[in-house]
């Protein structure tokens, strides 16, 4: 992944923040808030013994934080740990920041129960890091939040950091936006509150508007939640969803992901060429391995990852070089 260095893009602390992130004050608290496993923030930190990341513990139960430093494996911490004081030696390093893991009861939507970044302290000198040369915003749900990666325990097994949707990111050096949630569908609501994907959109929770930023490229994956709607309700449904993104993202190249699970896969067949520039990506033949019947484990998220990004650099070839 390339970066270089920018002016912070909030108010709160010396770092870039990356995906759907918005300013809030949680308690009497100023924060950097967000609701969606995946969000990060990047900063480097130099002549510095100690770095400390104090984050706002928000519920009963610990969610999970995965720093990553000099692009080295990361280093998975508990929020209920927090603050964490990551020792360094002095020299400049690139530090990156994920919103690893949470449980599907953390009630996000309503309960201000998501991530919120209080501040960065050090002994040395910050400043933030604007990471890749291009962006994807992956629309979907808990297979592209990063649940259920590495096991079955909800938050401690989750991994936002190693999903397809993270990995596929670094492999076209892009800035990962993610807008996904557990159980999330088009005509089912998420879990913690979170309502359907379409009235998720535009909103971070149920009091805080998003405005959708544009990038480069959509990748929608959705579906797999919806079975109780049958092929007509989904039909339905699905068409008006590609509606809404092509209005919201009226510059970016869309693309459609076949679910992993194949549901609806004959009616997205049908829908997505009614559409112009939307592309289709086939899924069926990539022998992907699950945590469930469902969810794509580390091994399956590692392979996933590779093939999305090696379709992307074939549909969009100006854009993202092989």
């Amino acid at each position: 992944m390339d970066y270089a260095q920018t002016t912070a893009n909030n108010p709160v602390t010396t770092a870039y923040f990356q995906g759907r992130w918005v300013a809030k004050t949680v308690g009497q608290t100023p924060v950097m808030y967000t609701t969606n496993l995946g969000a990060a923030f990047w900063f480097q930190v130099q002549q510095a013994t100690y770095v400390i990341v104090d984050v706002l513990k928000t519920t009963p139960s610990s969610s999970w934080l995965a720093i990553q430093i000099d692009g080295l494996p990361y280093q998975r911490v508990a929020v209920a740990d927090l603050p964490y004081r990551l020792m360094l030696d002095g020299q400049r390093h690139i530090i990156r920041v994920v919103m690893s893991g949470n449980t599907d009861d953390d009630q996000v939507w309503t309960g201000n129960a998501g991530f919120a970044i209080k501040a960065l302290q050090t002994d040395g000198e910050l400043a933030a890091i604007k990471p890749g040369q291009h962006s994807i915003t992956w629309l979907g749900d808990s297979i592209t939040a990063g649940c259920w990666v590495a096991g079955r325990t909800p938050a401690t097994d989750y991994r936002g950091e190693a999903n397809y949707a993270a990995i596929a990111s670094d492999l076209l050096n892009a800035r990962d936006v993610r807008v996904a949630y557990s159980a999330i569908g088009l005509t089912r609501a998420g879990k913690g509150g979170v309502p359907t994907l379409p009235d998720a959109m535009t909103m971070l929770d149920a009091q805080t508007t998003w405005q959708p930023t544009p990038t480069d490229v959509v990748v929608i994956n959705v579906g797999t939640n919806d079975g109780l709607a049958g092929a007509a309700g989904f039909t339905k449904a699905f068409s008006q969803f590609l509606n809404q993104v092509q209005a919201l993202y009226p510059n970016s190249r869309l693309a459609v992901l076949i679910p992993f699970s194949q549901r609806f896969d004959r009616v997205i067949r049908q829908v997505v060429p009614t559409f112009n520039d939307i592309d289709l990506i086939e899924t069926a033949d990539w022998s992907l391995t699950k945590t469930d019947q469902t969810h794509l484990d580390l091994a399956g998220s590692k392979v996933a990852g590779q093939q999305v990004a090696a379709t992307l650099t074939q549909l969009y070839p100006t854009l993202f070089k092989a």
